[in-house]
């Protein structure tokens, strides 16, 4: 009975009911609920809409500058988390002292929640008695404070930081699994070829991390797109609209506005062009990428 054909089935069948349960049922309510004239108000007053809801949204104030900020923001954090995830991970795996207490600290901002990384940047940034500040003026860069999140230039950067920084140890994690992999030799084998530190990384580190790479592209390209938390609870997506995403955008609608048809309509283009993104990522790259790579030597 265990080996039979259907056993198999059962093990793909849990995850698949699982998967349809949590992701696209919702995914198919949000759609459904984005073709309706739904409002928290008037729950008697249920009617079709079609696509009313988007060309409302679309045509709004709101609706360019949070997709523009998301797009902004995205193309900005998601490169610098993997580079630097890439970074760190090669610190990481040489050998000093002290180096079990700095993989530890640097996974620290991993577990931290999204309200308290929030917290602690709001403390970095404060004008009167930040860190940041503190230091720039103790090194005479500045005379007077620099309102980091409530200058609309600046803020957007600022937040930025603290997203990247919260998001590097994942990115971390992944590479130095992905390093664990290469034989060591190779590194020995490069070194008596003569191999500079830039080829080791391009015929030996490369070929071993790229496709992680790319999954890491993807990951932190939708964690980027589709972030609130912590942007959220440093500015609330000001000052004015600076930092204000399609995230808030879709809390404006449906808890602000009570519209929950718009604000489905909202998060429903987020998933359409979060899908689509991945497909962008994916095909952008070379077709070789998670080819195999032997013939590769220093």
């Amino acid at each position: 009975m265990w080996r039979s054909a259907r056993f198999p089935v059962l093990w793909v069948g849990a995850p698949l009911l699982l998967v349809t349960l949590f992701t696209v049922v919702p995914i198919g309510h949000t759609l459904w609920t984005s073709l309706h004239s739904a409002h928290f108000l008037f729950p008697d007053e249920l009617s079709w809409s079609g696509l009313d809801n988007y060309r409302k949204v679309i045509a709004g104030p709101f609706f360019l500058t949070t997709l523009k900020n998301s797009l902004l923001f995205t193309a900005v954090t998601a490169p610098v988390v993997v580079g630097l995830g890439i970074a760190t991970a090669l610190l990481l795996q040489r050998r000093f002292t002290g180096r079990a207490v700095l993989r530890s600290v640097v996974l620290l901002p991993w577990v931290l929640p999204g309200a308290i990384t929030a917290v602690l940047w709001i403390w970095v940034f404060n004008p009167s008695w930040g860190m940041l500040n503190t230091w720039l003026r103790d090194l005479g860069l500045i005379t007077s404070s620099i309102p980091w999140l409530s200058d609309p230039s600046l803020a957007f950067a600022s937040v930025a930081v603290a997203h990247i920084w919260s998001q590097v140890p994942f990115s971390v994690v992944l590479i130095m699994a992905a390093l664990s992999t290469i034989d060591p030799a190779l590194f020995e084998a490069a070194r008596i070829d003569g191999a500079n530190a830039w080829q080791r990384f391009r015929f030996v580190v490369w070929p071993a991390i790229k496709a992680m790479v790319v999954v890491l592209l993807v990951y932190n390209a939708l964690t980027a797109f589709t972030t609130y938390d912590v942007v959220y609870a440093m500015t609330g997506g000001g000052p004015g609209t600076a930092t204000s995403l399609l995230s808030f955008q879709i809390w404006r609608e449906s808890f602000s506005m009570y519209d929950f048809g718009a604000g489905s309509a909202v998060a429903f283009l987020v998933v359409a062009m979060a899908g689509l993104m991945i497909v962008a990522i994916t095909r952008a790259l070379p077709s070789d990428l998670f080819a195999a790579t032997e013939d590769e030597a220093p």
